[in-house]
């Protein structure tokens, strides 16, 4: 099965790829050379748009005959199109006929041209590393004399040698003997020597180099981008068996005041690899240290033409490092630089607001910079007094990490910094944790709860989910909203009063959603939800028209930052009626339609479940949710999971409701029965719905994930068809993810043969197998899954009915993932099938799946499957026997603990069988 993503403009036929690449062979054939390019040009765009195996093996191929028989200047664009195209090469099955016609060239007179057939075999290493003629074939062009073609050499070595680890044994001896050749060009020998980096997982090899690069790093001769290269490829092989010498240190120490900011890197680079004991140091002992705070005040004195943010960060850390080992109770200087650029730094954000408007270019051009000075700054301070480990100097690092918080929270939040804001705010958070020096941090964070940085603020709901904060910032958040509540009654609130009140509310919410957070005082639980309550039903009475109203939210109302926040976690917590009070209060006129729309489907949901006593009610007003969110997923298919979960909400309800109903009346014998019957057919549909949205989805957010396994729980361990009236459902709290819809891979299949136009394939019925070919390409989301995936199970099973409804029919998804999740391996299927030949077989025949896994090779996998027929002949007694059969196929994807992802797609194709067929 072909699994492939095509643009909708280019048609999802591969006979339209397959006469694309006809015209570009044509075109490549032309007598005019920018033809000729512009042709070669456009292969990588054709690999992107069809990448079936096929058409990309036959393409490589056609490039290769005309990589021999085209001018160098042609050669160049061929090789840049295997560049840009190596991931498809994987796809190639004729990689030993590829090669055999690059080694023409690279046999050939033209020393140009043999450069232009070591680079192509460099890009196309991934296939190329396991032929030995190509290892040899870039081994003899080091004993060439032409500068450019042993360059073109050492970049195809080291191309191969990610491919082919064991190379590196078989060219050491030459490429070392190379290294060494001082009449080699400086250039070409630097790049010579920084390939040698390769050695570093061979034990012996990486020894060997060391010394090797210590020769070259003091020999006279030596320039200094040898030098430079011999320093790299020297911090390369530092490794536990293999540290770098306190003698070596004292030399490489001195190229740490070199002019050239290269050497000055390299040499740094190397030194923070070297980890000094307390026995190789005094205080008077060297001069590593004073070379490394000469240094650092060079970088500090205003005479300084820059700042050198990256070498000064290796200076200290390897100065923090020396001071640690020595027994000294002097103030570490490298804690006093460190401390030095971080006030600087923070002092450079603090003035930009001062500086410009945020609206202004200059601010947007500023903030870039001057935010990754800052995290740049208060990181150093964390490692460096990670590295110190002295009580004072942890708390004065924790001290600086509340100030860069601060700092941060008073800037208007941008989506480009999103990432690095919040990865900042969670990692600071950590190690203040594993420090024990949390206090200082939570004490601080009670001075910018009024920031309106999105970014700052979701970082710190995500902490506050993870139940990490202390008693006394959740009971200043809960005295901060009480006073809030109790000044709105007499006067208004200003705007940091409302930030911090709002702010309080999201983080109280979010700290009492963990199931292990220790909410003290135990007010707290009950405050933000009654706060938010009082604040909706006063902005409802005190105006009356939308304007009013409008404006009291705009001074009053939950900030934009927090909005959306507060209505999942309001929904997580199962405060539905304070949730439907507050969309009631949003200027739902300032957004899109659709989202209008979906704010009134989860306005619907909340009245729901604010009136679920009352069944008819609760069926009428979920049913309308459920027809505006069908609207919105055929406008636009993103809310699919949301459906889904709200119509296992209602079935359960409506499960349970009726169980409590006719267990209150006593039933004829028959009736009971049937009801009974009835009941139990619908608690196992239900719980293959939801085991299905359980396994199909991979994003699930925690807090949905255990309210889907509390209504297991409940189907499991209840007898629907004997429920007691006081049967209840779980409450209703779906989390974050309901809110957004989990990504999943996308997965378009195509069978080969090519079963997807609808023509029906004719096999033989008497114990012949179909085989089809499942192979295809997965497209991911732009958010990381939160699995590792490893590969691709294919399940195929026949039978007397076609796909009879869409991917957005539970029931219908839920039936056929239940049939998929009862695969049997194939040899245990066909064995049973071989040994049956009753007529009873061909009823045993149907639904039955077999399941075949295959790895997955990057984005891409292909997996053989084979399905045994049914036997006619011997079922119906005669000879000329024909039916009528669907092959149904279902994937899913397999993460590094062997679970099943059922993500789909589900397929079915028509088959004719018949004991007449050829």
């Amino acid at each position: 099965m072909a699994l492939s993503i095509q643009p909708a403009d280019a048609g999802h036929s591969s006979d339209w790829a397959f006469k694309r690449l006809f015209k570009l062979e044509s075109e490549c054939r032309s007598s005019t050379l920018a033809a000729q390019v512009q042709a070669v040009g456009q292969f990588p765009k054709l690999f992107d748009q069809f990448p079936f195996p096929t058409l990309v093996g036959s393409a490589f191929l056609k490039l290769g005959d005309l990589f021999c028989n085209s001018p160098n200047s042609l050669r160049y664009h061929i090789a840049r199109v295997f560049a840009a195209s190596q991931h498809h090469l994987l796809h190639t099955s004729y990689a030993d006929e590829l090669l055999r016609r690059v080694l023409v060239v690279l046999y050939s007179n033209d020393p140009i041209a043999r450069v232009l057939a070591l680079r192509l075999i460099g890009n196309a290493s991934a296939v190329f590393a396991k032929f030995p003629e190509a290892q040899h074939g870039v081994l003899l062009r080091y004993q060439s004399t032409h500068p450019l073609e042993v360059a073109a050499a050492v970049h195809a070595t080291e191309s191969l040698l990610k491919y082919s680890p064991q190379f590196q044994s078989v060219v050491w001896e030459t490429v070392i003997t190379k290294a060494g050749d001082t009449s080699v060009l400086d250039s070409v020998r630097a790049q010579i020597i920084c390939s040698l980096r390769h050695a570093a997982p061979n034990l012996q090899l990486s020894m060997l180099l060391y010394d090797h690069c210590c020769f070259w790093v003091e020999q006279p001769g030596s320039t200094i981008a040898v030098k430079e290269a011999a320093l790299t490829s020297w911090k390369a092989v530092i490794q536990p068996h293999n540290e770098l010498k306190y003698v070596d240190a004292q030399r490489v120490s001195h190229f740490i005041l070199h002019e050239l900011r290269s050497m000055r890197c390299a040499a740094l680079a190397l030194l923070g690899t070297w980890r000094p004991k307390q026995g190789d140091l005094t205080m008077e002992a060297d001069g590593i240290k004073e070379r490394l705070v000469k240094f650092i005040e060079s970088q500090f004195h205003p005479s300084a033409s820059s700042f050198d943010f990256y070498c000064t960060r290796l200076a200290t850390l390897s100065l923090a490092r020396i001071e640690a080992s020595l027994t000294t109770e002097a103030a570490p200087q490298s804690w006093t630089f460190a401390e030095s650029l971080a006030n600087t730094a923070l002092q450079a954000f603090s003035g930009l607001p001062s500086m410009a408007s945020p609206d202004t270019d200059v601010y947007k051009l500023s903030i870039n910079t001057l935010l990754h000075d800052l995290v740049y700054a208060t990181m150093l301070v964390v490692n460096t007094a990670s590295i110190l480990r002295r009580p004072e100097v942890l708390v004065a690092a924790a001290a600086i990490v509340a100030s860069a918080w601060r700092a941060i929270s008073s800037t208007a939040g941008r989506a480009d910094n999103r990432r690095r804001v919040k990865r900042f705010i969670e990692t600071t958070w950590a190690w203040c944790t594993r420090t024990d020096t949390l206090p200082t941090l939570s004490a601080s964070l009670e001075s910018f709860l009024d920031t309106t940085n999105s970014h700052v603020f979701d970082a710190i709901i995500a902490i506050s989910l993870r139940g990490k904060l202390d008693d006394s910032l959740v009971a200043w958040c809960t005295q901060q909203i009480e006073n809030t509540v109790a000044a709105t009654s007499s006067r208004g609130t200003n705007e940091y009063s409302r930030n911090v009140f709002w702010n309080s509310i999201a983080i109280l919410l979010a700290h009492h959603l963990h199931p292990h957070a220790k909410v003290n005082p135990p007010r707290a639980n009950v405050v933000p939800v009654s706060a938010t309550m009082k604040w909706c039903v006063d902005a409802a009475t005190r105006d009356t028209d939308v304007n009013g109203r409008e404006q009291h939210y705009s001074s009053k109302g939950p900030p934009a930052h927090a909005c959306q926040t507060l209505i999942y976690l309001l929904a997580a917590s199962g405060n539905w009626q304070a949730l439907g009070l507050l969309i009631k209060t949003l200027p739902l006129h300032r957004f899109s339609a659709e989202f209008q729309e979906w704010f009134d489907a989860v306005s619907l949901l909340a009245e729901a479940e604010d009136s679920v006593d009352n069944t008819d009610r609760f069926l009428t007003l979920i049913d309308s949710a459920l027809t505006i969110l069908c609207v919105l997923d055929r406008q636009r298919p993103r809310h699919t999971f949301q459906i889904f979960v709200v119509q296992i909400r209602k079935e359960l309800a409506c499960l349970l409701d009726d169980s409590r109903k006719r267990s209150a009346v006593q039933l004829a014998h028959p009736s009971s029965a049937l009801f009974a019957r009835l009941q139990t057919k619908r608690t196992h549909e239900l719980i293959a719905q939801v085991n299905y949205v359980l396994d199909a989805y991979l994003s699930i957010d925690p807090i949905t994930r255990c309210w889907l396994e509390g209504v297991l729980a409940t189907l499991n361990s209840v007898d629907i068809g004997h429920t007691s009236s006081s049967a209840a459902p779980p409450l209703f709290t779906p989390g974050p993810s309901f809110f957004s819809m989990p990504p999943n891979p996308i997965i378009d299949i195509q069978t080969r043969p090519n079963l997807e136009a609808g023509e029906a394939t004719v096999v033989s019925a008497s114990g012949s197998q179909l085989h089809v070919i499942v192979e295809g390409f997965l497209q991911f989301s732009k958010r990381k899954l939160p699995i590792s995936l490893q590969g691709v199970r294919i399940v195929l099973w026949l039978s007397q009915r076609s796909k009879q409804s869409s991917d957005r029919d539970l029931l219908g998804c839920a039936s056929y993932n239940s049939v998929a999740r009862s695969a049997n391996s194939p040899q245990t299927a066909d064995l049973a099938c071989a040994n049956d030949v009753s007529p009873s077989s061909y009823e045993n025949c149907w639904n039955v799946a077999l399941a075949f896994d295959a790895v997955l090779d990057g984005n891409y996998f292909a997996c053989p499957c084979a399905i045994t027929m049914p036997q006619l002949g011997i079922i119906y007694s005669h000879y000329d026997a024909t039916v009528s059969a669907h092959i149904h196929v279902s994937c899913a994807l397999i993460d590094s603990s062997g679970r099943a992802w059922w993500v789909g797609p589900h397929n079915s194709y028509p088959l004719t069988i018949s004991t007449t067929a050829k």
